[in-house]
């Protein structure tokens, strides 16, 4: 994992690029899924402009992002939007997750919906208190960073961080940094 340093010296360095910490491909070492959760600041422009941080999704970081295998969803996949409207308030954007990124994460869409939502729980009321005090982008990655979470992407072009995440073979999603995943996911 980054230090808080070497986050700070690359933040100072990025202006208004965006920028990768870890590359253009991420490796899951022995663990069978890895990806990022990505989340919103609010202070993006169209669809990423919104008045409290939240949740944008859990991505698999599948060929070409990475070397994650994709679950097979099994069952039925339809989604009862209602019971995650505290995590995602626009059902045709859910819908889009589910199909973009969660058939790759998990067997069915309450799963997918429930652990993204859980795993974005903590970080995200990190987010919204920063953002109520006037912090950046760049502060509220540092404090993520500070907070043990892998930050491995920031987008300034959508106002949007992606955390490093893994899951193992019983598809129970985690927070890890990446040089973590074969031990907290194989």
């Amino acid at each position: 994992m980054f230090s808080i340093a070497s986050v700070a010296m690359f933040l100072s360095a990025a202006s208004a690029a965006n920028i990768s910490l870890r590359g253009s491909s991420m490796d899951c070492g022995s663990a069978p899924y890895c990806g990022v959760l990505t989340l919103e600041t609010g202070d993006g422009d169209g669809n990423y402009e919104h008045e409290y941080p939240q949740l944008h999704g859990l991505w698999p970081q599948v060929p070409d992002y990475g070397n994650s295998e994709c679950v097979s969803p099994a069952g039925d996949s339809s989604i009862d939007i209602e019971q995650y409207m505290d995590c995602y308030t626009d059902a045709d954007f859910a819908q889009h997750e589910w199909e973009a990124h969660g058939v790759c994460a998990a067997s069915t869409p309450d799963s997918f919906f429930t652990q993204a939502c859980n795993l974005a729980s903590a970080p995200v009321a990190t987010m919204t208190t920063m953002k109520a005090n006037g912090d950046s982008l760049d502060d509220m990655a540092a404090a993520l960073t500070k907070d043990g979470y892998d930050v491995v992407f920031i987008d300034y072009s959508e106002s949007q961080l992606e955390l490093a995440c893994c899951a193992g073979s019983d598809g129970k999603w985690k927070m890890s940094a990446v040089s973590d995943f074969s031990n907290d996911c194989a």
